[in-house]
């Protein structure tokens, strides 16, 4: 996988409000720490952050990290551990990285990708992702961006499972073999409730005819026409 260069610089300052200062001047606080590696304050300028995070490659960017530290310099190769967003604009306020080596595999998620649409929608089925991210395990450099899945031949009760996906060689998936990636369901139809004790039934028109009665004097009227007759 491509990396990206993002410049950064040792950061000094600790204390909130000294944070917030550099944030108002387009820096995003950061740390760097792995790899048995010494815990490092950064500072990294948030254009230049925002750009390496809106690749293809996503969270799972690989970073070359160029720090600069009293005149001396030096690069590690890290990836995004964390990105702390402020909850009303989202804006980022700080930023960890962690050490990778290129020669160790690293665990990781990737995204799942839906292409096509599910000839089972039309029959009247539902499509449902039951894992948009997958677990993974695999060296840096063969870390693929997303899994894609095209879905167009699945009908009502056809599914992707974790067994049938083809991931690039040494690519190891951590989840279960079985478990479907994503599948097509019937739709759900409700049944009708019993009427529960006490409530009152709505009756049909015919079902709330009453049998006819007649009485004595309509009997005899009855009879006295039929002899007419």
């Amino acid at each position: 996988m491509k990396q990206v260069q993002v410049n950064a610089n040792v950061r000094t300052v600790k204390k909130k409000n000294a944070m917030n200062r550099l944030r108002s001047q387009k820096l995003i606080p950061a740390v760097l720490y792995g790899q048995g590696g010494e815990t490092i304050n950064l500072q990294v300028g948030d254009k230049e952050l925002n750009q390496a995070l809106h690749t293809s490659a996503g969270r799972n960017v690989l970073v070359k990290l160029a720090i600069q530290d009293n005149g001396q310099s030096r690069e590690e190769t890290v990836m995004v551990k964390h990105v702390q967003r402020h909850p009303m604009t989202s804006e980022m306020l700080h930023v960890d990285f962690v050490r990778i080596s290129l020669d160790q595999p690293l665990e990781t998620s990737i995204p799942v990708v839906v292409t096509g649409s599910a000839k089972g929608l039309k029959e009247g089925g539902m499509l449902e992702v039951v894992h948009r991210d997958l677990a993974i395990r695999c060296l840096p450099a063969v870390l693929p961006e997303n899994i894609t899945l095209e879905v167009s031949d699945l009908g009502i009760g056809d599914a992707i499972m974790v067994a049938d996906l083809t991931l690039p060689e040494g690519v190891e998936i951590l989840v279960d073999s079985h478990e479907p990636v994503v599948h097509v369901v019937a739709p759900r139809v409700e049944e009708e409730k019993p009427a529960e004790e006490g409530e009152v039934v709505a009756e049909t028109p015919e079902a709330s005819k009453e049998p006819e009665v007649i009485g004595e004097k309509e009997r005899e009227q009855r009879r006295v026409e039929k002899e007419k007759a």
